[in-house]
């Protein structure tokens, strides 16, 4: 297969976990970050040896990147580590999109899109044990809001 046959069978699968991590927003503009920073290295997507699972890595780890930094300029805006928001009613979308990048991956992927944690775990280039633990801290989030 060559690039563009390789993207045009992740890209859907790509668009729907950046979705899920940042929004629709932002989605397009992280996965063509990801994609064209693949496409700029010798032998690009054909290059790798499983394009899919390196591409969903490569997705949240830009997604992280993207967050660090954003959160370096929130601070250095404020003056402190942390922003507290206007009060609303408690939104399980919201409460979602406040967990770590990492944690809301593993959401998606076991929950959404019905991997098991071995094989989310396979995609976000790390074991099991710590895809159980981002969906353990990822539901007493949930939890710990929702009681309120």
């Amino acid at each position: 297969m060559d690039d563009s046959e390789i993207y045009e069978a992740v890209r859907w699968d790509l668009m729907r976990y950046a979705t899920a991590l940042v929004g629709s927003e932002v989605a397009e503009d992280i996965v063509s970050s990801v994609v064209t920073r693949v496409l700029t290295r010798p032998g690009g997507l054909a290059g790798l040896r499983e394009p899919k699972p390196y591409l969903m890595r490569s997705v949240v780890n830009e997604v992280r990147s993207r967050h660090r930094a954003h959160t370096r300029q929130v601070a250095v805006v404020t003056g402190s580590d942390t922003v507290s928001g206007p009060d609303r009613s408690v939104d399980v979308v919201d409460v979602i999109e406040q967990l770590p990048p990492r944690q809301r991956a593993a959401a998606f992927l076991v929950f959404y899109e019905e991997y098991t944690p071995t094989e989310a775990a396979v995609l976000m280039d790390c074991r099991p044990a710590t895809v159980r633990r981002y969906l353990h801290l990822a539901r007493g989030k949930l939890r710990e809001v929702l009681d309120e």
